[in-house]
């Protein structure tokens, strides 16, 4: 996969495509783990996605990204991976 706005950050569109994306990646790709590396391999992110409780810390260290807003018009729930 090559992308020529690697260099960029996330628009907020972006951004929340991207929670979209894992939540139904967790949904339905997750069964008990899935551990990866991505980003620049100079410099790599180590992601693990796992059904166990987290892995370091209390559950409430995990916040849900855009909890915080409020249930839009449209069916689609950006906490339910809609």
């Amino acid at each position: 996969m090559h992308n020529e706005r690697l260099d960029e950050p996330l628009s907020d569109e972006e951004l929340e495509l991207f929670v979209q994306y894992l939540h139904r990646f967790a949904n339905h790709d997750v069964d008990i783990s899935v551990r990866m590396e991505a980003g620049d391999p100079e410099h790599p992110v180590y992601v693990l996605f796992g059904r166990d409780y987290p892995p370091v810390g209390d559950a409430s260290d995990y916040p849900r990204p855009f909890a915080d807003r409020r249930r839009s018009a449209s069916t689609d729930d950006i906490n339910d991976g809609g």
